[in-house]
């Protein structure tokens, strides 16, 4: 279950395991909320054939919606409900508590959005269902795992992390730099600095900015490459614009495989995090990264060895570390090539579908004990 097929960091994980999940014999069904924001991930899952049932749901709690979803238990007679976000994990909640369903959920944030009254109401209504509405608990993270057991009180023996994996396939191609360079307007031997990342407050961009003179002053030619988009892309132009032609914004992409490969380091200063994709992709692509110490980012980076892992806002280490890579190109090198040997053996997509269906089958075996 997942609210919608937007653009995000657990539908890609959702679209990507579900056809592998297919291939180990789990007769697999996505059930969506509504598809006011589905995004290419929708033609993906269709195209491998996974069926999927939309609820049309108006609102969190959408009375109509609830009873299609109950029906559609009904018919389909599943074995197991798997949540993967705030307002699933509600609806599957309360159809183990009503229907008696085996249910098990995924937390794919390390907190939930708080602020507005509504915001704060639904987060205190996902802590309570995830406390006495599931049979067991999955983290992407173990940063996730510890800081969940603590914000909904539950034991941390009931949480198990499986890390988020990736397909490392498109991360084995032979790019041409050049060409991907020469698009973009960049020269072949300027020194790239990539960040891969929604524009939302959380990561940080304003911090890299921060950074940018010190960086210029020991690597004038440096070029700062911005793939993504979001809410805060007029603030982040504006923001940019003292510092030129240096910062240059790519939008949305989907050639992010190839665009590491035409990089030189990747950068992530986010303020809060889970487990960030961007840094198992960047090591897929070989390609050393600075990232800050949230959530799961030290989990995936060995610091001082497949990368740098600085503290939230330093933005003086940020550039330090920035700066030597940059400066040392065979470092950085050597680093990317250890950390793509980390993420292979800890972060693929083959190991997550294992480790599920594992947790799948120890559920249900339980279950089974408990009739």
């Amino acid at each position: 279950m997942v609210s919608s097929l937007a653009m995000g960091g657990a539908e890609r994980n959702i679209v990507s395991i579900l056809p592998r999940l297919q291939r180990t014999g789990i007769d697999c069904r996505l059930v969506s909320l509504n598809r006011r924001r589905d995004g290419p991930l929708a033609e993906h899952l269709e195209h491998h054939g996974i069926e999927r049932f939309d609820l049309a749901a108006r609102r969190m709690l959408d009375p109509p919606a609830w009873r299609r979803f109950a029906q559609l238990v009904r018919d389909q007679e599943p074995d197991l409900v798997h949540a993967h976000d705030l307002d699933t994990t509600i609806y599957a909640a309360i159809t183990r508590r009503r229907l008696g369903l085996p249910a098990v959920m995924t937390r794919h944030v390390i907190e939930e959005p708080h602020g507005v009254l509504r915001a704060n109401i639904r987060a205190g209504a996902a802590l309570m269902a995830a406390r006495y509405g599931f049979d067991r608990i999955i983290t992407v993270s173990e940063a996730v795992r510890q800081r969940f057991s603590r914000l909904a009180r539950i034991p941390v023996s009931r949480i198990e992390t499986i890390y988020n994996g990736i397909d490392f396939t498109p991360f084995s191609v032979q790019y041409d730099r050049v060409a991907t360079r020469a698009a973009l307007g960049l020269g072949a031997d300027v020194p790239v600095v990539i960040m891969v990342a929604v524009f939302r407050p959380q990561k940080g961009h304003e911090v890299l900015f921060d950074a940018i003179p010190r960086l210029q002053e020991a690597v004038p030619d440096v070029q700062i490459v911005l793939a993504g988009d979001g809410d805060l892309r007029p603030q982040l132009t504006l923001l940019a614009q003292p510092y030129g032609d240096t910062v240059r914004f790519l939008g949305q992409r989907i050639d992010i495989p190839a665009l590491l490969a035409a990089s030189d380091v990747l950068v992530l200063p986010s303020w809060q995090e889970a487990l960030p994709t961007v840094l198992i992709e960047a090591g897929g692509a070989g390609l050393p990264a600075v990232a800050t110490d949230v959530g799961g980012a030290a989990e995936i980076i060995q610091d001082g060895q497949t990368g740098y892992i600085v503290p939230p806002g330093a933005v003086d280490s940020i550039a330090e570390r920035l700066i030597t890579l940059l400066q040392a190109p065979e470092h950085a090198a050597t680093m990317g090539q250890l950390a793509r040997k980390r993420v292979s053996a800890m972060f693929s997509i083959e190991r997550q579908v294992q480790h599920t269906v594992a947790l799948y089958e120890r559920v249900l075996s339980d279950y089974a004990d408990r009739q």
